[in-house]
């Protein structure tokens, strides 16, 4: 079930036109209704997708005639480190290469080093560098919580007493330096969260955090406005990693203050980046992750596919599609909203909705191709034929 990419040899080839291609005859699967438009043909123009209209009885020269094939959104990774932590010699190309071997074309960078992430964003731009388009955010935390890599616009300690001209400064320059969103990590306060989100939409800027900043309440920062928290397990707080808040997981209070999160969720349309793999694996050892996700889905709240880790050991391990399975076989989510996960629900996250995610004219021509059908089996991820990104062919080769 793993999708091995040779580290010997990898490639990458444009279009002979770059931006502009057709795509003659394809089953485009439209996920955001869950269904399948068969025989179409899709023109892109500028990496953009000019036309979408049923395909000739005749294929054309110049066309790709991909008859019988399926055609889906490139997969969104909503929880990535591409900066990260403690970065190893080829990290960003490990990064890089296991994102194009599972079909992903955009990924939110949820922290870390933003500058080194930034060099990697300016190289896609400029062609030198071929991957997914990265979306940066600016980490900050709360006095208590030490930065490793020290005071900088994309990693801000934040304060107690910060007044709100000193945090509408911060995300200014967040903005400027390039920051899609704030990562709001650990220790800040409710009533920070509730000064800071506000600044957020006045100024275009998402604000992203952690299910719970410790000090913050996983109800407390659902109602203070933060619209994508990450880590299912979270929900708990501090108490998740006690010995009595372990013993009072499953209770009637703990479920009903549970519930009552969820509802608020789905309420404001917050989404839950719950990093079901991540948690999954035996170092994380947090199997009630699983247990909550299946918990908030069921309570109506939207959920992003997101990893928080790339596992090198085995070769370009594809982690997003192992998220993606277990989102279908241990959480009890539908095919379709799986697939919305990976797509239009991580376009959501970004601010990008109607622009990737999705096959619609006028939307970015990230494009992944597969020989079967993703609504009937989340296999078909793993048997890809091509991938798109702005329109250009990425082709891999052993």
């Amino acid at each position: 079930m793993k999708i091995i990419l040779s580290i010997f040899c990898l490639c990458f080839a444009m279009m002979a036109k770059g931006q502009d291609v057709t795509l003659y005859n394809v089953n485009i699967v439209d996920v955001e209704r869950g269904e399948v438009r068969e025989g179409m043909t899709v023109v892109v123009k500028d990496g953009v997708i000019a036309k979408i209209g049923q395909a000739k009885k005749r294929w054309k020269k110049g066309q790709e005639d991909w008859s019988g094939r399926y055609l889906m959104p490139g997969l969104i990774e909503s929880h990535s480190h591409w900066g990260g932590f403690g970065l190893m010699p080829g990290y960003m190309d490990n990064m890089t290469r296991s994102c194009l071997a599972c079909g992903v074309t955009t990924a939110r960078d949820a922290g870390g080093h933003a500058d080194i992430a930034k060099a990697y964003v300016e190289e896609v731009k400029s062609g030198k560098r071929v991957g997914p388009t990265v979306y940066l955010s600016s980490f900050w935390v709360g006095a208590k919580y030490p930065l490793q890599g020290g005071e900088h616009v994309w990693e801000r300690t934040i304060p107690y007493d910060a007044t709100p001209e000193q945090l509408e400064q911060y995300i200014l320059e967040a903005k400027e330096f390039g920051c899609t969103g704030l990562k709001l990590y650990h220790d800040l306060s409710a009533e920070l969260l509730q000064q800071i989100v506000p600044l957020c939409h006045k100024h275009g800027i998402k604000p992203w955090g952690h299910f719970s900043t410790m000090t913050a309440s996983a109800l407390e920062c659902v109602e203070a406005g933060v619209e994508c928290l990450s880590h299912a397990y979270l929900i708990e707080g501090d108490e998740g990693f006690t010995p009595e808040g372990k013993a009072r997981r499953f209770t009637p209070e703990a479920r009903a203050y549970r519930d009552s999160v969820y509802r608020a969720m789905a309420r404001r349309g917050a989404v839950l980046d719950a990093t079901v793999y991540l948690c999954s694996l035996e170092s994380a050892a947090l199997p009630h992750n699983t247990v909550f996700t299946r918990e908030a889905y069921e309570a109506g709240v939207t959920i992003a596919a997101g990893t928080d880790c790339l596992d090198f050991d085995n070769g370009f391990q594809c982690v997003l599609l192992n998220e993606m399975e277990m989102l279908a076989d241990s959480c009890g989510m539908s095919l379709p909203d799986v697939l919305r996960a990976a797509t239009t629900v991580g376009a959501k996250v970004l601010g990008m909705e109607g622009k990737i995610g999705v096959i619609r004219e006028g939307a970015e021509a990230d494009l992944l191709l597969l020989s079967s059908n993703p609504l009937q089996s989340l296999k078909a991820l793993r048997k890809q034929e091509a991938l798109y990104i702005d329109g250009k062919r990425v082709v891999s080769c052993e």
